[in-house]
Formats: structure tokens, sequence, C-alpha cells
């Protein structure tokens, strides 16, 4: 358990708004159980749009690089309806490369889809007093026809309809470091009093694409996403590095994985969780479901 020396306090009745990946849903999970208001969980996706084997209805805005973060939060800025994100898969079947889900709607839903997650994000950003940030992957997918990066693999049969359009890239340290101040500063400026608090998954990648071992894609991904936390959170006074990456990695596997040993177990979620609030939110760091 790496000491915390927190920067700032919260009330007890904060709301938090968390972006990242899908360790960012186990956070939400563990903050609402504690009585804390948790805006992405009003977002409730049907189970039919899900990625299949999802058990979480928020799992699709599950943000793995941080320039798929980067991009939904520049879309807000943006006076655009988000169709530049849909990519067409066959008649009336689109898919939306900014978030987790490889299932196909029609562009009428992909588009309402898009105006509900732009009112999310803009709303849980303007009421939230603190921002949790989840940095997971920089093995990351390039749209040359969008100009953009996506935010999930992209799935073969959507690369064999679009031949040439789609390229994969590990993200360069400089690069990842330059998106996650670039994210800073977006989320900074739409609400100059929040408070950030910048993590590392330590859920691991299963593959990867640079056709080397996975345990040596991880640990780069892993290591560049800690030192782009780092320069943020030194360069920010309104930014704290909280350690529940190292705290995951650094523990016994049996106590920190379950079965998989991919995923956290509940009992390290809970931890973690519970010392963050202690830090940050010590008023309701006695409250629990």
């Amino acid at each position: 358990m790496p000491a915390i020396k927190p920067s700032f306090t919260l009330a007890g009745d904060a709301s938090v708004f968390t972006i990242g990946s899908c360790f960012a849903r186990n956070i939400e999970i563990a903050l609402r159980d504690r009585g804390l208001r948790v805006p992405t969980l009003d977002m409730q996706i049907p189970q039919s749009e899900l990625m299949v084997g999802s058990g979480l209805r928020t799992g699709i805005l599950n943000k793995y690089t941080p320039f798929s973060m980067l991009n939904e939060i520049e879309q807000l800025d943006r006076d655009d309806d988000g169709g530049g994100y849909l990519i067409e898969l066959g008649e009336d079947a689109w898919w939306d490369g900014q978030l987790h889900s490889h299932e196909p709607v029609t562009r009428a839903r992909g588009l309402q889809r898009r105006r509900r997650i732009r009112r999310l994000y803009d709303e849980a950003i303007a009421e939230s007093a603190l921002v949790i940030v989840t940095l997971g992957l920089v093995e990351a997918w390039w749209d040359e026809a969008a100009q953009v990066y996506l935010n999930d693999t992209v799935p073969r049969h959507i690369i064999q309809r679009h031949p040439g359009r789609f390229f994969f890239e590990v993200l360069a340290p400089d690069k990842v470091i330059e998106a996650v101040m670039a994210l800073v500063r977006l989320l900074h400026a739409r609400n100059p009093a929040q408070r950030m608090l910048l993590t590392v998954s330590p859920v691991p990648l299963h593959r990867s694409f640079t056709g080397g071992d996975v345990l040596s894609a991880n640990n780069y991904s892993k290591s560049v996403l800690r030192v782009a936390a780092e320069i943020a959170a030194r360069s920010f006074d309104h930014v704290d590095y909280f350690p529940s990456f190292e705290t995951v990695t650094l523990s016994d596997r049996a106590i920190a994985w379950g079965e998989d040993l991919a995923h956290v177990t509940p009992e390290l979620i809970e931890l973690n969780v519970a010392r963050m609030i202690e830090a940050y939110i010590p008023t309701a760091a006695g409250r629990a479901a």
C-alpha cells in the first residue's frame, strides 16, 4: 500500500466523474456503494448493444487510450453530431469507433447514442468536484479516413470492408504525454474548480499486435502511461497521481488477481477505493452500502 499524500480534500457529497478503461467501471461501483454520486452510472445501454460477454451496462463507455479519451472531450467543443465517429458496415449498419462495442446499430441509433453520451459527459464534467482518469493502453488503431485514433481494436471484418483505412500503432512516449497533458487542460478548462486523480489501470494486455511477447508489450504500455501520469501530476496543481496500479501489481498475486490473472479481485478494488476516499473525501470514509 504505497503512501498517499493528497494535495486536496473534497466534501462528502461530492460528485465524481470517471473516464478510462474497465478498471474505471470497477471504481465507479465501489464509489456508488459508498454513497457518492457517479454520473456515468446513469448511462444504461441495452444488452444487445454491449460487447459480447460484458456484464456492465456502462462498459460501452470504456476508454482505453489517452487519445480515445481526448476525442470524447474535444467533441464537446465542436458543433457536430458525432457522426464522424460512425463507420459504415453495411445497409444502415454502423460501428462507433469511439465506444467499447463491436455491435452495429442503425445510423439513427448511433447518432441518438452519441447525443446521449455528449450530454452525459457535458453535465458530468460540469457537476463533478473530482474526475478520475484511468489510463489503460498505448496500443492504438488509427482511422485514416476520419483522422482520429479509435478506442478499440478494429474487428477483422471491418478492416476487410475498408482496406487501407485502419493502421495499428504503438504510441510513442511523447505522443502519450502530449495526449494526457491535453486531456488534463481540456477538462480543467471546462470546470476550473474540479480536481483530478490520474491512475493507471493494472489490468494487463491479453495479447499484443506488436508481434512480440505480450508480457514485454504490457510492461512497456504501463510504463509509458505511468510516466505520462507522473509528468501531468507534477505539472498541474489540481492533479494528483493515485497509486492503484502499484497497489495491485506489487501485491501478492493470489490476493490481487482473479482466476484469469487479468481482472482485479473485488477485495483489492475495495481497498483502493477505501484508501482513496479516506485520503481525499474523509467525511465519506465511514460510509458503505
